[in-house]
């Protein structure tokens, strides 16, 4: 068993951007177990969205992208609701230790969003008993009797669904989209190896070859119209991600796409 933290604090302490989590992955050799044995549901290779928890009789309903994964009896990652980290576990047959994650610097403007995060961390410090709700759900109990509510929840596909931007990340930290550009860019993957892309003013496309967990685009085609303020900086990024090659991510229903400078773009699935 893990020793127990007793600040979030000290689960912060060790900040990476989101390519050094992913470099985690390839830390050690894992032996993934298919379900958890006393719950008999299978936990590895699901995406366990995070629905809420429950403090004191209040239940809290969790920001969206707050998710956890299984990788491992050695290994959990997910999403806070706000930083996203990766830590090493132990998976018992119906308990869930985390050690000390690794976690991305993001800001988030959102205090309900902030409150959300710390208090996942929080419970997530601690041992929790693992138990099933239904078929497609599991619950994980603190031993201050905190629950968090997660379900199952599948990777959205890259191709053919609709991307929309919702953060922009440079430097390893991630910041919300600014309101007057919401909504205004996105990207859609197609059948025929090309990427559309609305940028945030301009729109247009480029040839777009997966291969390896990378995205490879080809030359941007687009529109020409002059672009100002904030729609302007959401432009910037979006041409800088989609030139060259790019690491690409899905956990359940968001996407980010990182370049090698480490400017990222996240994007939700049909928002």
């Amino acid at each position: 068993m893990f020793p127990q933290r007793s600040s979030t604090r000290a689960l912060f302490a060790a900040a990476l951007p989101v390519a050094a989590l992913a470099a985690v992955t390839a830390c050690a050799e894992e032996k993934a177990p298919g379900s958890v044995a006393a719950v008999g549901v299978p936990a590895t290779g699901v995406h366990w969205s995070v629905r809420g928890m429950t403090v004191d009789g209040t239940t809290t309903k969790a920001p969206r992208g707050a998710y956890l994964e299984f990788v491992s009896d050695a290994r959990v990652r997910g999403d806070y609701g706000c930083h996203r980290f990766d830590a090493p576990a132990e998976v018992g047959a119906d308990t869930v230790d985390l050690g000390r994650p690794a976690t991305t610097e993001v800001f988030c403007r959102d205090a309900r969003q902030r409150a959300f995060d710390r208090a996942l961390a929080r419970a997530l410090a601690a041992e929790n008993t693992i138990s099933a709700a239904g078929r497609d759900g599991l619950t994980l109990t603190g031993p201050d009797g905190a629950t968090i509510s997660l379900v199952k929840q599948r990777d959205a596909a890259l191709v053919g669904t609709r991307w929309t931007v919702t953060g922009l990340g440079a430097d390893g930290t991630t910041e919300p989209l600014p309101k007057a550009a919401a909504g205004r860019a996105r990207l859609v993957f197609a059948e025929d190896g090309t990427v559309g892309a609305r940028l945030g003013c301009n729109s247009g496309g480029a040839e777009a070859t997966v291969a390896d967990g990378h995205l490879t685009f080809g030359p941007l085609t687009s529109t020409r119209m002059g672009c100002v303020g904030e729609a302007s900086d959401v432009e910037q990024t979006m041409r800088t991600v989609l030139t060259g090659r790019a690491r690409y991510d899905i956990q359940g229903d968001t996407l980010t796409v990182e370049a090698a400078d480490g400017t990222a773009i996240t994007l939700t699935a049909g928002a």
